[in-house]
């Protein structure tokens, strides 16, 4: 990681667009503890408006925006940006040869299937921002995946119950290391870690569950 950590220049600008207040809050906490400069929004409008005033280094863009959707905000951005590199944020597999072609065709340099597991969203970052990846290469891996359309739906499952636990336990380990639970008492923390358990106990259940429904695939 060395090698692209060198390569990415001083605290990149980075923007965010996404409706969900998670996904917002955990990459400006975990990119932001990174050294990137993160600006986040949850309007497609704004975010054009962001794009233009900001000139970020990158874009977290989310496929489905309530009040714009993903491929208008590219389709804008395009009109007058050709450069600025994309990640693409989607809540379901881009199965279709025709769905992928949409998103190629408007420059984006990687999607990424929700929920978003942080450290895999950096290396990507790093890898872009550092010259590690090439446009035409993400395409092709991409494209030779030949999972059928179920065991898509059941991996994706997996992702969310497991994305979503490790996020959390991250950000609360994270927000203790940098001293954020100090005016907390020993047994306020001690019921946090509790109830992250708790989670984390019930999301494994759910994981044995989907697993299960492979096997039975």
């Amino acid at each position: 990681m060395l090698y692209f950590e060198s390569m990415v220049k001083k605290n990149p600008k980075i923007l965010v667009v996404d409706d969900e207040p998670d996904v917002i809050a955990h990459c400006q906490s975990y990119l932001g503890r990174k050294g990137y400069s993160v600006n986040t929004t949850a309007s497609g409008v704004d975010a054009v408006s962001m794009i233009k005033t900001l000139k970020p280094d990158l874009i977290i863009l989310d496929r489905s925006i309530p009040d714009m959707d993903g491929i208008d905000v590219l389709r804008a951005l395009r009109q007058f940006d050709q450069e600025t590199k994309v990640i693409i944020l989607t809540g379901y597999s881009l199965d279709s040869e025709e769905d992928r072609q949409i998103f190629y065709d408007l420059g984006i340099s990687k999607y990424i299937e929700k929920p978003v597991v942080l450290e895999e969203l950096e290396n990507t970052i790093l890898m872009l921002l550092g010259g590690g990846y090439s446009v035409e290469g993400i395409k092709q891996k991409e494209v030779l995946r030949s999972r059928t359309a179920s065991l898509r739906s059941i991996a994706h499952k997996m992702k969310n119950l497991l994305g979503n636990i490790r996020n959390e336990c991250e950000i609360f380990l994270l927000n203790k290391k940098d001293g954020l639970y100090d005016d907390k008492t020993k047994e306020e923390l001690e019921e946090m870690a509790d109830e992250i358990i708790a989670d984390v106990i019930e999301t494994v259940d759910q994981a044995r569950e989907v697993f299960n429904k492979i096997n039975e695939s």
